[in-house]
């Protein structure tokens, strides 16, 4: 069996969250209420934005450690943690001051993983059907 090459991108997964996204926050607002279809939208909108500094911290990193510099490619090296501690303490003022939904927010925290999920059977079934179209054993 052969894996594909192909990798789910950013943005096909950042795409399928933004739709991901709606959808639950809807049927939340629906079936639940507003307040957690509104905790949806800020979970959802808080794993995208940390998925879109994760990708530029990450390309940064790697741009600066080929070039050689040791003490930026440190600098680098700590920025993802801190851009993480910044993320939970952020989340945690939202929940404290504001008083959030927390179910709502998760379920909008979960559409990423959701959407990652998604994107991966994507792209694989994409390169089986690639491979089988130009003969080799899929």
């Amino acid at each position: 069996m052969m894996l594909s090459s192909n990798w789910p991108t950013i943005s096909a997964i950042q795409r399928t969250n933004a739709v991901l996204i709606a959808i639950t926050s809807a049927l939340l607002g629906i079936w639940y209420s507003p307040q957690a279809a509104l905790g949806c939208v800020l979970g959802g909108a808080v794993v995208m934005a940390n998925l879109f500094a994760l990708a530029i911290i990450g390309r940064l990193a790697l741009a600066v450690a080929s070039g050689g510099t040791s003490s930026a490619a440190k600098f680098g090296t700590l920025a993802i943690p801190l851009k993480l501690f910044v993320v939970i303490g952020l989340i945690y003022l939202a929940f404290t001051r504001v008083h959030i939904d927390g179910l709502g927010f998760g379920f909008g925290v979960l559409t990423q993983m959701t959407a990652i999920i998604i994107e991966t059977a994507r792209t694989s079934l994409r390169g089986r059907r690639s491979g089988a179209a130009s003969g080799e054993n899929a």
